[in-house]
């Protein structure tokens, strides 16, 4: 990626407080709607969206091979919303930053600051300061949208950050935009399904599941702290630039930390 010319960030009338720039996904239509619900005042989010062909959801050799070589137009869609001097960038695309350890990940996270001269929050990073701030519990359940291969890499880098994965489980989407027409109580059976004994937290990975609206409800339920990518990616951007609002209504995480 060729780094464009870094602009200080501006407020405005109504981003008296803070702009969010929010990447996503082309086919994304719940990171938006899931922002917006957690946007405190004074703070506006601002949309780019990029390209990523589909993976294949008939073989699964093909893709496993997707997962590792897919690439986006990740450089294109930051280029056509930094000129709105955001004060930080919130990355809406989980499975890309859930690979290898926390190392990576953030290493990742760095090289997209460089490039974009603001803070950026990926969604790996993220949960991980989100497992940090609710004091770090080790045994985790994960609920995804995906099929083996991805709930294999996302295991895999939660085992590398030093969790022990109790157990996951994929829903296992036919589409990116399948993904979102997955109901709120085929996500409620997931976590029932991933409530074992000795699990300490639940954690949702997948951007287009529609999971943030009934966060309080699932802790309630199987009294854990869930701590759902979208949430934490959302209320990571806001700590990133000093804006510490409780948010109520999204779990623990965001209404107390």
């Amino acid at each position: 990626m060729t780094a464009p010319m870094h602009r200080k960030p501006s407020t405005d009338v109504l981003a008296s407080r803070a702009k969010v720039a929010v990447v996503v996904p082309a086919t994304n239509t719940i990171v938006q709607p899931e922002f917006e619900a957690m946007r405190p005042h004074g703070v506006t989010n601002h949309v780019t969206r990029m390209y990523l062909p589909p993976r294949p959801y008939d073989d699964m050799e093909t893709y496993r091979r997707a997962l590792e070589t897919e690439e986006g137009n990740l450089d294109d869609a930051l280029n056509l919303v930094l000129p709105a001097e955001p004060h930080v960038i919130a990355h809406g695309h989980s499975i890309h930053s859930f690979r290898g350890d926390s190392a990576r990940a953030q290493a990742e996270q760095t090289k997209l600051e460089d490039y974009c001269g603001v803070p950026f929050v990926t969604p790996s990073i993220a949960v991980l300061k989100g497992l940090e701030a609710i004091g770090n519990p080790r045994r985790i359940a994960v609920l995804t949208p995906y099929w083996p291969p991805a709930d294999t890499l996302i295991a895999e880098f939660f085992s590398a950050c030093g969790y022990e994965v109790v157990h996951t489980l994929g829903l296992k989407a036919t589409g990116p935009t399948a993904v979102a027409r997955i109901t709120q109580d085929e996500i409620r059976g997931g976590f029932r399904a991933l409530d074992r004994p000795g699990v300490e937290a639940l954690i949702h990975v997948g951007t287009n599941l529609p999971v943030s609206a009934i966060t309080d409800e699932i802790e309630a339920t199987h009294g854990k702290p869930l701590i759902g990518v979208n949430v934490a990616t959302y209320w990571q951007a806001l700590r990133r630039v000093g804006i510490l609002d409780p948010l109520p209504g999204f779990g623990i995480l965001a209404r107390q930390h």
